[in-house]
């Protein structure tokens, strides 16, 4: 199903509907932190340091850095990035999925991932000065993992072990600041 914007973007088909290529303002553009760690292990993103503050420390995990830059609200020519998350039998949370399409996020909703709401807005395609956000996952651990940096996906991806599911979407460098 298509957004309000009418842009579409399926990870599986790996297909994008284009949208104009207007810029959001890059200034808006906010730090996506990521984490890892924890009592199992998971990579977490958040737009928000209060959310990650509260996952560094006292819940095990490490801070990884900024990710990448998002923006808070919907910007010019950006579409949500909506969050789904695994939580085991335990009450803990394993894994968690960062996806544009409605439809994935729906999929793994049926299959028992819970809704994480919005993480941010990023562009579908490659527009702006923005660049790939590469997802990967290892389905012996159950975990998906996220980077914007080539070099980090491909020496992943040769640790073995990970597959590579394609490009998230496009975000702002995480050294964006304008």
């Amino acid at each position: 199903m298509p957004s309000p914007s009418g842009v579409f973007q399926d990870m599986k088909a790996r297909t994008i509907v284009p949208v104009p290529d207007t810029c959001g303002n890059s200034s808006d553009a906010v730090p996506l932190f990521a984490t890892s760690g924890g009592p199992i292990h998971d990579f977490v993103l958040d737009a928000s340091t209060v959310a990650i503050t509260s996952l560094v420390g006292p819940q095990g995990f490490t801070f990884a850095g900024v990710s990448a830059r998002v923006f808070t609200t919907q910007e010019t020519s950006t579409m949500p990035l909506y969050q789904v998350y695994l939580v085991d039998g335990n009450s803990d949370i394993t894994d968690h999925i960062y996806t544009m399409s409605e439809t994935e996020r729906d999929l793994e909703l049926e299959v028992g991932y819970r809704d994480g709401g919005i993480t941010g807005y990023i562009y579908p395609t490659q527009i702006c000065g923005s660049i790939p956000y590469y997802r990967l996952y290892n389905s012996a651990a159950t975990e998906h993992f996220y980077t914007v940096s080539e070099a980090e996906r491909e020496s992943t991806l040769a640790a073995g072990g990970w597959s590579d599911e394609g490009i998230v979407g496009y975000v702002l460098p995480p050294n964006c600041t304008e």
